[in-house]
């Protein structure tokens, strides 16, 4: 779900006469539209939970539909149907080689002025979060302390959902829905991580595109790549080839 679907859709009904000539609010024209979505994708899929990603850093203005959407939705479909994460940054100032907890702090002020307590905090840093430092968070968040969890730097980010498992996450949200869940077996994904690491026969692709200086551009296409090199035991050494330097025949 983009900001211009929604915006969209919302100048669509408008356009239609759906909402009989009234003023186009993002309260609640804009926040409904985004909660439509949501709950038509829990319909269609009828799965038990849905995990929805709300992007960018809470304050920017372009995020503020959506965060104010999924406050709503809490009320909504229930308080005890709703978990919150929250992801936010550690960082390490190497002057006096402490990890900051402010710019956490601030960020989950921000979000509780708008009416969202997270459940977990996942706390992001290149460097080990001291317990001391956890607690700290714990206490001006007002999160439990089980519910602060590290997520340090890896050297592949296949290896969260054994770090996160390992933490506890899933436990936290199976308690909290209080759904019936069965014995984790990570062997396999632990058995994919090890492959991942192991030194493997390379294979070059040249990757050609438009927006080659901005990778994130072809993440799906690139991840692929790689799962396809993975499942022959290769890996690969990818080529970025900008379109618009290829000469014209």
């Amino acid at each position: 779900v983009t900001s211009g679907q929604i915006y969209s859709a919302v100048i669509a009904k408008e356009r239609r006469g759906d909402f009989l000539g009234g003023t186009i609010q993002v309260v609640p024209h804009l926040t409904t539209e985004i909660k439509e979505r949501f709950k038509n994708l829990a319909e269609k899929s009828q799965a038990e939970v849905i995990i929805i990603e709300v992007g960018g850093t809470v304050g920017d203005i372009e995020g503020q539909p959506f965060l104010e959407a999924i406050r709503q939705m809490r009320n909504d479909v229930g308080r005890d149907n709703v978990f919150y994460v929250h992801v936010t940054l550690l960082p390490y100032l190497s002057s006096t080689r402490e990890l900051k907890t402010k710019p956490t702090q601030h960020s989950v002020n921000e979000l509780r002025r708008m009416g969202i307590q997270p459940d977990v905090i996942l706390c992001r840093s290149d460097y080990p979060i001291p317990e001391g430092t956890r607690d700290k968070i714990s206490l001006f968040c007002d999160v439990k302390r089980e519910a602060v969890i590290p997520l340090i730097t890896v050297s592949s980010i296949y290896e969260v959902p054994m770090i996160l498992e390992e933490e506890k996450l899933g436990q936290l949200i199976v308690d909290k829905f209080n759904l019936k869940a069965q014995p984790t077996d990570l062997s396999q994904w632990q058995e994919l991580v090890t492959r991942l690491k192991a030194p493997l026969k390379p294979v070059s692709i040249a990757l050609v595109g438009k927006y080659t200086e901005l990778q994130d551009a072809y993440y799906s296409v690139r991840e692929a790549l790689y799962h396809a090199a993975l499942y022959h035991n290769r890996s690969i050494d990818l080529l970025w080839v900008n379109s618009e330097d290829l000469e014209k025949d």
